[in-house]
This record gives C-alpha cells, sequence and structure tokens, in this order.
C-alpha cells in the first residue's frame, strides 16, 4: 500500500510538472531577440511571423537570444531555419552565458531556401535568470535563415537581453608593428570598455584604426556596442598622401578621421604592355603603381585590387571597350586615363564597399549615336562603396553618366560619402551625378551643354558648392523616386538653367577644402585651359633598363640619381635639326633624357638632355622648389638600332 502510494505521488508530480512545463517561440523583433548580424527579410516564402533573420554572409557573423529561466537546469532549444545555399551544411557555435557551450552545431542543407525544418534540440544548461544565447557562423558562407528561435521547459519566459560581443583586432602589416588589447577575453559584455594600443616598429608609423570602428589615436579606448573588427594601419616613415588630393576619399568618417590614400606607391613601379598584364597587375595582392601608354582595345573587364594605382602615360594611355571593377578594394589611385566605349556595363563600377578611392584626370566618354539605353555608366558607385573623390575628370558624350546608388530600396548606401570637384560635364543627357541615400560634395565643377545634371533622391543629401551651369536644362532637381533628397546650394552660376532649392540639407564637411576651392565665375576658364589628363613626354618605354634607384629615397630635398648608358647605344651624334645619325668617327654618344613629372604626368623639372658618353653616370636633384609628395623620373637613352629607358618612383618629404 505504501508503494502504491509513493507511485500515484510520483505520477500526479510528472503530470503537474510536465502542466507546468511550456514551450515559447521567439519571432524577429519579439523579446528576447536580441541581435543579428544582417537584416529581417521578407523575400523567401514560407516563413512565419513578420519576417525572418538573413544573416550576413562571412566567418564570425552571429545571432543572439535571451531566455529566462526561474532556476538553473537544463532546458530545450531549437531553431527553425533554412539552408539552401550551395550544396554543404553551414556549422556554428553555440555560446551560451559567454562560453563556447557547443563547438560546432550543426545546420544541415535543406535543399531550397524555401525549404524550413527544425534543428537538432540542445540540451541547454541555463543558470537562473536571464541567459544569452548565440550562434556564430563557421564558414564563409555564414549561417543559414532563421524564421524563429524556440525554448521549452519548468517556467521559462523571453529574458532581458544582455549583449555580447567580439573584438578582433588586425593589423594591415605583420611586420610593421604590433597591437595590445586591454582586457582580454573571448566575449565582452556590452558597455565593455576596451583600450587598443598600437605599438609601430622601427621604420614604420602608425596612421590609423580602420575597420568598424576608426581613430587616428595611437591608444585608443571605447565602449563596445557591437562586434568589432578593426585594424591598425601601419605605413613606413616617409609614406605620404599626394598634395592634390581633397575630398571625401581622405577620410574614412563623417568626423574626418583620416585616412592617407597612397595607392601603389609603397611598390614597384610596372609597365603594362598587354591586357594580360594589366589584368595580371591590378588583380595582385601586391602594392603596385601600374603605368600603362598605349591604346587597349577589347571588350573584357578588369578588376582593380587594393593599394593599386592605374597612372596613364602619354595621350595614348587608352581603354576602349574594356571596364575597370573598383569591387571590395581599399586605397586605389586611377589617373591620367581615358576609358571609353562600354557596353553593356559601366566605364567604371565601384563597388562591394570600396574605400578611399581617388579618380583623377581621366577622360571618360562614348558617343550619343546609339539611344539611351546602349551604354550604361560612366562612372556608377553603389552598394556601400564610400569615401570616393572624383576630381579633374571629363565626362562627355553620354547619356545616364554617374549613378550613385543602384535602386529605390538600396538603403544600405545611406553610408557612401563622395567628393566631385573640377570636372568637366559637357554634351551629358543626364545624372551629372544622380544619388540616393547617400552623401555628396560637389564643388568647382564646369557643366555645359547638358540636358539635367544634379538629383537628389531617396533621403540624400548633396552640397552643390561654385559650380558653373552653361546651358544646362535643369541644373539641380529631387525627382524620379518615391522619396525625394534634398540640396544645399551654395555661390553657383545657374545661367538660364532651371533648378530646385528645397527640400535643404546641411552637410557638414569632414575634409580641408578651402585651399582648392575656387570662384565660381573663374570655373569655365580654370578648367578649360588647366584639365590636363596626359604625360608631355611622347617617348615609350623600352625593355631594357638602365636607370639605378635614387638615395635616398625618400629625400629631403636633394637626392642623387643614378644612371648608365650600355656600349650598344652608340654610335651616335646629332644631326641637321636636331636629328640623331651614325658619327664619321667612332665615338661613344648617346642622347640621354632625364625628367621628373609629377602625379599628373606634368614635366616638373629636365635633370639631363644631351648627348654622353656610355658608361656609368649620376645627377644631382634638388626638389627645392616642389611640394612634399610622390613622383616620377623617368630615363630615356637614344641609341642607334635600340631605345634604352625605365621609370621609377621617387617620394619627397620636406
Amino acid at each position: 500500500m505504501k508503494f502504491t502510494i509513493i507511485k500515484l505521488v510520483f505520477v500526479l508530480c510528472f503530470f503537474s510538472l510536465s502542466a507546468l512545463a511550456k514551450e515559447i517561440i521567439i519571432q524577429e523583433n519579439d523579446p528576447g531577440f536580441c541581435n543579428l548580424d544582417g537584416s529581417v527579410q521578407t523575400s523567401v516564402t514560407g516563413y512565419t511571423g513578420d519576417g525572418y533573420a538573413d544573416p550576413d554572409r562571412g566567418v564570425g557573423v552571429s545571432i543572439s537570444w535571451s531566455v529566462y529561466a526561474p532556476t538553473e537546469g537544463y532546458y530545450k532549444i531549437w531553431w527553425n531555419y533554412a539552408n539552401g545555399g550551395g550544396s554543404g551544411d553551414r556549422p556554428a557555435r553555440l555560446i551560451i552565458n559567454s562560453e563556447v557551450y557547443m563547438d560546432t552545431l550543426n545546420f544541415a542543407h535543406t535543399g531550397e531556401w524555401t525549404n524550413w525544418t527544425n534543428s537538432d534540440t540542445v540540451e541547454a544548461y541555463f543558470n537562473s535568470g536571464s541567459n544569452q544565447i548565440r550562434i556564430e557562423g563557421y564558414s564563409p558562407d555564414g549561417l543559414g535563415n532563421y524564421d524563429y528561435f524556440v525554448a521549452s521547459g519548468v517556467g521559462i519566459e523571453p529574458g532581458e537581453c544582455k549583449p555580447f560581443y567580439t573584438v578582433e583586432v588586425n593589423v594591415n602589416d605583420s611586420e610593421a608593428g604590433t597591437v595590445i588589447i586591454e582586457p582580454v577575453r573571448d566575449y565582452y559584455e556590452e558597455g565593455s570598455t576596451i583600450t587598443l594600443t598600437a605599438i609601430p616598429n622601427p621604420g614604420y608609423f602608425f596612421q590609423s584604426w580602420t575597420g568598424n570602428i576608426t581613430s587616428d589615436e595611437q591608444m585608443y579606448a571605447f565602449q563596445l556596442k557591437n562586434n568589432i573588427d578593426v585594424t591598425a594601419r601601419f605605413l613606413p616613415d616617409g609614406a605620404v598622401q599626394d598634395a592634390e588630393l581633397v575630398g571625401y576619399a581622405t577620410v574614412q568618417d563623417d568626423t574626418g578621421t583620416p585616412y592617407l590614400v597612397t595607392g601603389g606607391s609603397l611598390g614597384q613601379t610596372v609597365v603594362a604592355n598587354s591586357l594580360d598584364e594589366l589584368k595580371s597587375y591590378l588583380g595582385s595582392n601586391e602594392h603596385l603603381v601600374v603605368t600603362l601608354d598605349h591604346l587597349i582595345e577589347a571588350d573584357d573587364e578588369i578588376t582593380v585590387g587594393s593599394n593599386k594605382t592605374l597612372l596613364g602615360i602619354g595621350n595614348n594611355a587608352h581603354l576602349k571597350g574594356v571596364e575597370l571593377q573598383i569591387n571590395g578594394a581599399r586605397n586605389v589611385i586611377i589617373r591620367n586615363l581615358k576609358i571609353s566605349h562600354i557596353t553593356p556595363e559601366d566605364a567604371v563600377e565601384i563597388n562591394g564597399k570600396s574605400q578611399n578611392i581617388w579618380i583623377d584626370h581621366c577622360d571618360l566618354f562614348s558617343d550619343r549615336d546609339h539611344g539611351t539605353d546602349y551604354y550604361d555608366g560612366l562612372l556608377d558607385i553603389k552598394n556601400e562603396s564610400s569615401f570616393i573623390t572624383i576630381s579633374w575628370t571629363k565626362f562627355h558624350d553620354h547619356y545616364k553618366t554617374s549613378l550613385i546608388a543602384s535602386g529605390d530600396d538600396s538603403i544600405q548606401d545611406s553610408v557612401i560619402r563622395v567628393t566631385y570637384h573640377h570636372n568637366y560635364f559637357y554634351n551629358c543627357e543626364s545624372r551629372l551625378p544622380s544619388i540616393r541615400f547617400g552623401k555628396a560634395h560637389v564643388f568647382n565643377n564646369y557643366y555645359k551643354d547638358c540636358g539635367t545634371a544634379i538629383n537628389s533622391r531617396m533621403g540624400a543629401c548633396v552640397r552643390v558648392e561654385r559650380n558653373y551651369f552653361d546651358n544646362v536644362g535643369t541644373a539641380v532637381m529631387m525627382r524620379y523616386s518615391p522619396e525625394v533628397g534634398s540640396v544645399q546650394l551654395i555661390d553657383n552660376h545657374f545661367g538660364t538653367s532651371n533648378y530646385s532649392t528645397s527640400p535643404e540639407c546641411i552637410l557638414n564637411i569632414p575634409y580641408e577644402y578651402e585651399s582648392h576651392l575656387d570662384e565660381t565665375e573663374q570655373i569655365p576658364n580654370i578648367i578649360t585651359s588647366e584639365l590636363v589628363t596626359s604625360v608631355n613626354d611622347q617617348s615609350s618605354l623600352p625593355a631594357e633598363f638602365s636607370l639605378s634607384q635614387n638615395y635616398p629615397n625618400p629625400f629631403n630635398p636633394t637626392t642623387t640619381i643614378k644612371y648608365s648608358i650600355p656600349k650598344s647605344a652608340s654610335p651616335l651624334s646629332e644631326g641637321p635639326g636636331g636629328g640623331l645619325k651614325a658619327p664619321t668617327s667612332r665615338g661613344d654618344f648617346a642622347k640621354v633624357r632625364l625628367v621628373i613629372y609629377d602625379m599628373l604626368g606634368r614635366e616638373v623639372a629636365i635633370l639631363v638632355n644631351e648627348f654622353q658618353n656610355s658608361g656609368n653616370h649620376q645627377v644631382e636633384f634638388d626638389a627645392g622648389t616642389l611640394a612634399s609628395g610622390i613622383y616620377f623620373y623617368r630615363l630615356i637613352i637614344k641609341g642607334n638600332s635600340k631605345n634604352y629607358g625605365d621609370i621609377k618612383k621617387i617620394i619627397l618629404i620636406k
């Protein structure tokens, strides 16, 4: 009888506990849904509630929830998810209360994104009170899509979100410096104070922190509000930014944290003799200055990687039918180059979160003989690309010229920041530029014989300052989107052009530009007389080099440049009219030309321009009248049967 009573009590307790056990479903934006590295979407069918969690792609992306447990112990949790990408599973790490609970939690492939299924159930140990649950992606594909999270147990409720985050710290060059982080933990609670200290090695200096936090403070303390992925950027002593560069390309946030744009100047200078070489150089992982001095015509595209300078030399540096794609790149300079007649893509496309890009002294054009949709844009900026300067460039003979943000739903492009200054827009129909969501500073540009010019859309803010509009139908407008943008008009010349003045915005400029700002009425003359897009010297660069590296480099302000004249360059003499001919008697004479150019390809000094004997030579260069910056020195030795030459980079620091 006693055994029967005990058994009855056990059964009653079991059913009582079962009755108390409950199951909670936490949807996106419900209490208990804490954090998502991504966004809530509705484009894939089959979900419940208001949407589903669509995490960003990449290692370490995360989603977190919170569950309240009345007592510590084991509870059951699982997820309703879909994994239709590729053909593989998407494993995750499960973290509970800042500790790794399961190193591998698998989310199997479901065949299609519309196939929603439940994950395996996890027996999770919770503390009493609110418990923080987090999953992190392992692979570059990241996580799947998640419709809802489920927890089951006695007395559980959605918990109070107390997010915890990771801090990932890197250096751009392992030989250049190190970083100290305090305190050191795998996970940090929200609001934790983190201190980063950058320590450069000898021969380097600390330039800035880059990533999803930015600062130029060598010892930088901040409170944690999200996952951090930051890189300490160290540069070699003597690294400089071209003095001509101004605008958003020089910063990395709206408070003006500087970013030193060096392009490929910290690497070698190479000559691209073919399309394949151009692709190889610009797509490599190296810092490179890539020079081009001739026409390349093809139906093709070139991907430009980070830390590159593409520099056109001479009037014939021209990509015809060849698109430049700057995709997911940073620290890129494109100068002195003609790019034309690309179809059906853009001439230059800046895409994939590219940052700190400078397009300067280029010539972008097509024709208006084929209708509005035959060509796409001359220069388009989209998909969260930001901190870009477009300067001293010709845009002409085109319909849809320069589009910023690709659609009315591209709200992520609110981060775009771009400067257009001293550009020449002529015989263009529209989009000069057309911008959605982001912010643009448009100053000292010359618009001539165009249909429409600046269009601010979808909440964009454009500061239009000291521009000159000549025979432009509508200079400034806010049209062709469900939501208008806004403008700030300052001292422009509109002539007979129509223009809108509202809605108004105020764009605070985070960089110094006043020293580059010209008076409005002077713009037509300045643009047409000073916009140069080619190097004056048209000599080709031979394959055999004879120029030695100068010493020291960087220099301040005097350096010695050494070169040699091969025996095979002689004999030569000067004929009538300055031409070259074989001498009447034996001798070692060759015509030598050694010239210094600035980054715009302008000839700033002639060091040697005479006949010299073969052998070793050197010349001293005093740059006392020049500004600090990057220059090129170029040697051409005109021989009897062949030419010899080279081009190298030189850095002046004062």
